[in-house]
């Protein structure tokens, strides 16, 4: 036996194990949320199964395809991002999710194969190649968000097609990718600085990706997604650091991004209307401030340690199970199980981060990190929206809020930070 086939083994060993334990703390909330809705209506049946039952297979066949496809890369992200789809799983039965039967599993079941597709078909330092696809993914990006402004209906102050269905989320990945494309083409155009502080580009680079990046902006601010253009700024600016960590693009784009804000709440009426109930939203505590003040007013309810899985009001807070999750997670698993549930987002989020740094070639590596940034940023403002640390964006919680859609697109980006960990130095070592 050599030792790359040692190695193979022990990783696959070491996955099998992480994966146990994931499906053993999933299984654990899970439990406890059946004993609740037992305890208040004694019936039991095995559709209330079906869910964790589903979950179990995502588990066990990532593990076959991954072992089958000799998996080199970071086991944690995998772990870590079935993980975070558990926690998902768990909030959303809380919620009432599931009461519908299966059509109400076919995300879980289509992200979960999506992942695998993503992580066995780009694995092996075949994502580099993907970024030879960055065109066709930019129109395919912009087809999709003009399909939604044509064909979409206004609910909420966003598009959405008939049936709630946001395919806009698949938008975020194919700009990621074209972006990794655009920028490992002018690596050394947009690495270039002038006294050690300020980005230099050249005129004709800085010109062409203002062109291209117009259009997905402009169709952004059509669909009424705020959050949108906001998050894929932060995408930008963290991309453009990647191209040669040059510590300027941060401080340049974070000096963009509050022009942009300001521009933003000046111009648009409805970023104006969100921007006025984040200042202040008991100016209209029973109407636009009333979901924000129940969400504020939940997590307050929840403490340091939460009143219980199962034991919370969540039904007071609008839109609880999509945008405000993190609000009804508050009040039941409180500021300490807030605060390991974000610790566990930024762990995950870190790792994959170092995957895309660690990639080879560079391409791969600018793809990782436009990927793993996507997940932070939206992450980050889903919950400073919810607490009011920042003005309402819209945006959801990665694998947690209700959404077939959002659920699909983060295990795709899961599946392709699992397949970039593989490339390059990521190879070596043994990452169990």
């Amino acid at each position: 036996m050599t030792d790359a086939t040692r190695q193979e083994r022990r990783i696959a060993l070491g996955l099998a194990v992480r994966l146990l334990a994931v499906f053993a703390a999933v299984a654990a909330g899970y439990a406890t949320i059946l004993a609740v809705k037992v305890s208040n209506a004694p019936s039991l049946t095995a559709a209330h199964l079906a869910p964790l039952a589903l979950y179990a297979l995502a588990l066990a066949v990532t593990w076959g395809a991954l072992a089958a496809s000799r998996y080199r890369g970071d086991t944690g992200l995998v772990a870590g991002a079935f993980l975070l789809a558990g926690i998902g799983l768990v909030t959303q039965l809380r919620m009432g999710a599931y009461a519908a039967g299966w059509s109400e599993l076919v995300p879980l079941a289509l992200g979960a194969g999506v992942f695998v597709l993503a992580a066995v078909l780009a694995g092996k330092g075949r994502a580099a190649r993907l970024v030879g696809a960055g065109w066709p993914a930019y129109l395919g990006a912009l087809a999709v968000m003009a399909l939604v402004v044509v064909f979409g209906r206004r609910f909420r102050g966003g598009l959405y097609l008939p049936g709630l269905y946001n395919p806009t989320e698949f938008a975020k990945p194919l700009l990621v990718l074209f972006l990794a494309a655009f920028l490992d083409r002018r690596r050394a155009a947009f690495g270039a600085v002038r006294f050690h502080v300020l980005p230099a580009p050249p005129f004709r680079s800085l010109a062409a990706l203002a062109l291209v990046w117009l259009p997905p902006m402009a169709l952004s601010l059509l669909l009424g997604d705020l959050g949108l253009v906001l998050m894929l700024s932060l995408v930008l600016v963290a991309m453009l650091y990647a191209v040669e960590r040059r510590p300027a693009w941060l401080l340049a784009g974070a000096l963009a991004l509050v022009a942009l804000g300001a521009l933003g709440a000046y111009l648009s009426a409805h970023a104006n209307v969100r921007v006025a109930i984040w200042r202040n939203p008991f100016a209209d505590p029973t109407g636009r401030g009333w979901q924000v003040l129940q969400a504020l007013a939940a997590m307050y309810a929840g403490g340091m340690w939460g009143c219980g899985l199962g034991s919370g009001t969540p039904a007071a807070v609008p839109i609880v199970s999509s945008d405000f999750v993190y609000a009804a997670l508050g009040e039941e698993i409180g500021l300490a199980g807030c605060a390991l549930l974000l610790t566990l987002y930024g762990v995950y989020c870190g790792r994959a981060w170092r995957a895309a740094a660690n990639a080879a070639p560079p391409a791969a590596s600018l793809l990782g990190a436009g990927l793993a940034a996507c997940l932070a940023s939206q992450m980050l403002l889903n919950v400073a929206g919810v607490t009011k640390a920042l003005p309402l964006t819209g945006l959801a919680l990665p694998f947690i809020s209700h959404g077939g859609s959002s659920l699909v697109t983060s295990f795709l980006i899961a599946g392709l930070l699992v397949a970039i960990s593989e490339s390059g130095e990521a190879r070596k070592g043994d990452r169990t």
